[in-house]
């Protein structure tokens, strides 16, 4: 939940206290009611009460907006966030990220000259983008083995998933500094 939400929603929840408090305090006293409805009535009809009229309009459909938006994002579904789904001839397939994250990992490994990765799943709209940070050893050659990796994960993830991988993105983050062969004896 993004943080501007949150805020949104902690706001709009004290207010909503607030509001209740007062309605309680209401039903026990209910000449509360008539006093106080009174009163605002009061302030509010006077001729030059234009700016409170417009302020209170805009204060309304502001909560208005926040409770659509509320009542909206509560009934939306979260589980297309975390998968890829599939149609078939007889029914829907969802794969997680998560998976997809696995196999293409695993692709990874595989290739000569890789000493480290990391890879991340990006939901696209009919397939997945796939980003791939990797160490790897010093004598190899970057361009080589970044098609190498790429080739890779994309046959290996849509060969397992049957999902589209719309690119492979392949980011050398280092040259492993260590040693690549094992000392000479003499």
């Amino acid at each position: 939940m993004k943080l501007f939400f949150r805020i949104m929603l902690a706001i709009y929840a004290f207010c909503l206290a607030v509001f209740s408090a007062g309605a309680m305090y209401v039903a026990i006293y209910p000449n509360a009611y008539i006093e106080i409805s009174e009163s605002v009535v009061q302030v509010v009809s006077t001729d030059n009460a234009t700016a409170l009229r417009v302020a209170v309009f805009v204060t309304a459909l502001i909560f208005f907006a926040l409770s659509i938006l509320f009542l909206l994002s509560g009934v939306k579904s979260n589980k297309d966030r975390k998968a890829v789904s599939k149609h078939t001839d007889i029914g829907e397939i969802m794969i997680s990220l998560n998976s997809i994250e696995n196999i293409a990992s695993n692709a990874t490994k595989r290739s000569n000259g890789i000493k480290e990765s990391k890879t991340l799943i990006k939901k696209a709209d009919d397939g997945v983008n796939i980003e791939v940070r990797v160490v790897v050893m010093p004598d190899i050659s970057i361009p080589v083995i970044s098609e190498e990796v790429q080739g890779r994960v994309k046959r290996s993830v849509e060969d397992a998933s049957g999902i589209t991988v719309k690119n492979v993105k392949v980011i050398v983050d280092s040259i492993y500094p260590g040693i690549t062969s094992k000392p000479r004896v003499e």
